[in-house]
């Protein structure tokens, strides 16, 4: 070596020394920074702190999980909402607070990866000295806050009651002042809530009351109400069947109220209490009843056509036609009309199924060929499938009327004052005793009736009835369960009345007694009826006989 080369050496080695060591160290931090950007977007880089946790090279998926960990944690803390009436918990994300995960993982990640190759070195440089916070991504939406808070039952403290409506005495309709109620003032709520941050431990906020008044105020109500005690005064004149009724104030007025629609204070009717009304109002059945109509053959009977009951008030929607046309200011009367009988029992009672036996039958014997068998042969025709309903009344003048020529009754002798008289229609006693009996096995009630006043062999003793226009008269009820059918048939020296139905009474005379009243004979016959669910009745019959043609009780003669 010569001696200059030797002399610039030992003159330049400490600078050597520091450029080779300059060189490693170079080296070194080149490698140590070349890990962490070759890594970037995969793992998180040093010295970086995200919720309170150390992440430094942690992967996309830890740092993915722990994210979601901290979102559950942060969006189940609850809010404590202290009230007049105690505390109540909502959670934060009912509050409308939102907790990113997937920001959460792009911010972890990106922190100390991002900018040119210059602001990295810096930045990874600065790990060895500095921690990174990560900010965690919490957003708020206050329209689910708001719609969360207006909708919990516990924040309304006493609930307004809007207006109402009753019937007074004086049958008006009246107001029934509303009450005003509290709650949380919500907007003071939602503004607390705004500035929560949810990532504090402890949540809360105070719920100020404020007053709550009812939609409508009295006095809107009050201005329905006028209207409708104004529309509603006179009534409504009701016409159907030909016959016109009138429905008072009060019976339109029980069926309004006023209801609260919307934005909209409306009448609000009870149409199924004002049908129910209406068809009180016309309870009787309207229009023809059709019979059926029966062949009987002896003891045999048999449905030939059957019938229907006869239409009864009203058809449906006739209360919302009536007070439509009553709150519009129509005057009346207002037409309605019939349905169908619905109910099934009376339908059954009209088609005729329930006629299936003979209940009864009654035979009483007379002479041929007299003046007064044509007037009981003549009244057999009419009464002839006669047919009555459970609760049906019988009138036998009412149902054949006066006996006239014109009906084809002649002039027979009759008993008029105690004395045997010819008149027209006369011997229609004998019919009458007959269905009395007929009627009397079968467990009718009777109403009315009348035993001769004279004592005749052909009849049973005490157990018979006479009759004569317009008294006395005939009249039992069908108090059985089932329709009867009455039917007679004759023939030249005998007249027969029959009943059928469905059988559910026996009936059987079980005692007879007599009594004198002066020369009269006083006869009481009782009858006990036991019926199919083992119940039993005992009923007294009356009659009272003189002691001759033409004399009373006390044997004097009777002026004719």
């Amino acid at each position: 070596m010569s001696p200059d080369l030797s002399k610039y050496l030992s003159l330049r080695s400490p600078l050597l020394y520091i450029g080779f060591a300059l060189a490693i160290s170079l080296g070194a931090s080149s490698y140590a920074w070349f890990g962490p950007i070759t890594a970037q977007g995969e793992t998180a880089a040093g010295n970086v702190q995200y919720a309170g946790t150390r992440v430094d090279g942690w992967t996309a998926e830890r740092v993915r999980s722990h994210a979601e960990e901290r979102s559950e944690e942060v969006q189940t803390k609850e809010v404590a909402i202290h009230t007049p009436t105690g505390t109540l918990a909502v959670t934060v994300e009912d509050l409308g607070f939102r907790y990113d995960t997937n920001l959460a993982v792009e911010r972890v990640l990106a922190t100390r990866h991002r900018g040119d190759v210059i602001d990295q070195f810096v930045d990874w440089v600065r790990t060895l000295t500095t921690t990174k916070v990560v900010e965690e991504p919490v957003s708020f939406d206050a329209e689910t806050a708001r719609e969360t808070l207006t909708g919990l039952e516990r924040l309304v403290f006493d609930a307004p009651v809007s207006p109402g409506v009753e019937l007074s005495d004086e049958w008006r309709l009246e107001v029934v002042p509303g009450v005003a109620g509290s709650a949380a003032d919500i907007e003071d709520l939602l503004a607390q809530v705004t500035d929560l941050d949810p990532l504090d431990n402890e949540l809360s906020v105070d719920a100020r009351a404020i007053t709550i008044p009812p939609d409508f105020s009295d006095e809107e109500f009050q201005a329905v109400v006028d209207e409708l005690n104004e529309q509603t005064r006179s009534g409504a004149r009701l016409l159907i069947g030909g016959d016109i009724r009138q429905m008072s104030p009060a019976a339109l007025r029980r069926h309004l109220s006023v209801a609260i629609e919307g934005s909209a204070l409306v009448p609000q009717v009870d149409h199924a209490g004002l049908q129910e009304e209406i068809e009180e109002v016309f309870p009787e059945p309207i229009g023809t009843v059709v019979d059926p109509t029966f062949e009987v053959d002896g003891e045999e009977v048999t449905l030939v056509e059957p019938g229907r009951p006869a239409d009864v008030c009203c058809a449906p929607g006739t209360a919302e036609k009536v007070m439509d046309a009553v709150l519009s200011g129509a005057s009346g009367p207002f037409a309605l009309t019939t349905r169908p009988q619905d109910d099934p029992t009376r339908q059954a009672w009209y088609d005729g199924s329930l006629v299936v036996e003979q209940v009864s039958s009654f035979t009483t014997p007379h002479n041929c060929c007299e003046s007064r068998v044509t007037n009981i042969q003549r009244m057999a025709d009419i009464v002839r499938g006669d047919y009555r309903v459970p609760g049906d009344v019988l009138s036998r003048n009412d149902y054949v009327g006066p006996r006239t020529r014109e009906k084809g009754f002649v002039a027979a002798g009759a008993i008029r004052g105690g004395h045997l008289t010819p008149e027209v229609g006369g011997g229609v006693s004998q019919f009458a005793t007959t269905i009395f009996n007929a009627a009397y096995f079968a467990g009718l009630d009777f109403i009315e009736y009348q035993a001769h006043s004279q004592y005749f062999s052909r009849y049973p003793f005490g157990r018979e009835a006479t009759i004569s226009n317009p008294a006395p008269d005939l009249v039992f009820e069908n108090t059985n369960e089932y329709p009867i059918l009455i039917w007679t048939s004759y023939t030249s020296t005998s007249i027969t009345v029959s009943m059928y139905s469905t059988k559910n009474v026996e009936a059987e005379q079980v005692a007879t007694r007599t009594s004198s009243r002066n020369k009269c004979t006083y006869v009481e016959t009782d009858r006990e009826r036991t019926y199919s669910d083992g119940r039993t009745v005992i009923d007294t019959f009356f009659a009272l006989y003189r002691p001759g043609d033409g004399l009373d009780c006390n044997g004097n003669v009777i002026p004719e």
